[in-house]
């Protein structure tokens, strides 16, 4: 950054204050926090909202920043691990599942909204944010399982009364339980979201 402006731009070219990134940094920030209380549904936590805050992020701010929320996003995650524990917490203990899959949310939401705009650029720009979203949930939900499959294929892990398998499977079953829902929730809800902001944004210049 340099003077007021900040030289990070979003897809569509987009520069805000320094004042403008605080803000926005500070309640993306505050809403993955939450994540860290967020109630556990089934054997996994649903990441809707920290997932929504990292494509904000990218979305409206920037590969950079992005990149940034999506670290912070996977640091929260592996203090959850400890903090609230689940039956897949030792898991999420290794930042190979908690933190860089979270890291690279941001830059594939980033790119692939930027491409879409570019490919499509008599499109509305909710449609290019709509598939940064959705790419953004594919992204989280095939490295972390991914890596939770290479590394602990054939494990069991044991909760209280609880225990699940890690197989094909398990797999299927967060699947249909969790990624659906977090991919259908984030690409509907983001784009708005996306949108609404960049307008306030600009006029709060």
């Amino acid at each position: 950054m340099s003077g007021h402006t900040s030289k990070t731009a979003d897809a569509a070219g987009v520069k805000f204050t320094r004042s403008q990134l605080l803000t926005v940094n500070a309640l993306l920030c505050a809403i993955i926090i939450i994540f860290i209380i967020f109630p556990a549904i089934g054997p996994v936590k649903l990441a809707v909202l920290p997932i929504i805050a990292v494509i904000i992020s990218a979305e409206v701010v920037g590969l950079k920043n992005g990149i940034f929320s999506g670290l912070f996003f996977g640091v929260i995650s592996l203090i959850s691990s400890f903090a609230s524990p689940t039956i897949l917490s030792p898991a999420f203990h290794n930042p190979l599942v908690s933190v860089l899959p979270r890291v690279f949310i941001g830059i594939t939401v980033y790119f692939s909204a930027l491409g879409f705009r570019k490919l499509f650029p008599k499109l509305n720009p909710i449609f290019s944010y709509a598939v940064g979203s959705a790419v953004g949930v594919i992204t989280n939900t095939t490295l972390v399982l991914g890596m939770i499959l290479l590394l602990h294929f054939g494990k069991t892990f044991t909760f209280g009364d609880s225990a699940i398998v890690i197989g094909w499977k398990w797999l299927t079953a967060i699947i249909l339980s969790n990624s659906l829902i977090e991919l259908a929730t984030c690409t509907i809800i983001t784009p708005p979201i996306v949108l609404a902001l960049e307008k306030f944004l600009k006029k709060a210049k």
